[in-house]
């Protein structure tokens, strides 16, 4: 009878350390998830004050360059490995550890766009004034970001400009 009752505790105790392993590695793969999803969106944060700032000229003809693409080649597979040359990288987001993730990110021209003033707040950039009846360029912001671990973000944007 004793014999049976170690079993039967030594079954319980594999059974509930196996448990704390799986919640151990979940909790991991969401803290690695969410650091990917932090440096992503500062990969948007920092193609936006491109957008913002900066003269865009995208590729003639189709594709990406240099993180401005002309369609959305992008969405093809391995364009994010590295070595790429479609895709900008953003400047490196510390994750702790003294390691960094740098994002990466793709501007693509969306044309223009006319802004109605309708009543309501078409403006997108708030740092700007908004006029109604202006034309504005038209971009979206793709960013992607990987943690070492394999956690993988893509995150995207509108931004008139």
């Amino acid at each position: 009878v004793v014999l049976m009752l170690l079993v039967i505790i030594t079954v319980l105790g594999i059974a509930s350390m196996r448990g704390a392993i799986m919640q151990e590695r979940m909790a991991a793969n969401i803290t690695s998830r969410g650091m990917a999803f932090q440096v992503a969106e500062a990969g948007l944060r920092q193609a936006e004050i491109i957008a913002r700032d900066g003269t865009i000229t995208f590729p003639t003809g189709g594709g990406c360059a240099g993180g401005r693409c002309a369609d959305a080649s992008w969405d093809t597979a391995g364009f994010w490995s590295n070595g790429g040359t479609g895709y900008q990288t953003g400047t490196a987001v510390d994750i702790g550890g003294g390691n960094s993730i740098s994002p990466r990110f793709v501007i693509e021209n969306f044309g223009k766009s006319s802004v109605t003033g309708s009543g309501a707040s078409s403006c997108v950039d708030l740092s700007k004034p908004c006029f109604s009846g202006v034309s504005q360029n038209v971009y979206r912001i793709t960013s992607y970001a990987a943690t070492p671990n394999g956690a993988e973000v893509i995150l995207q944007s509108l931004y008139r400009r």
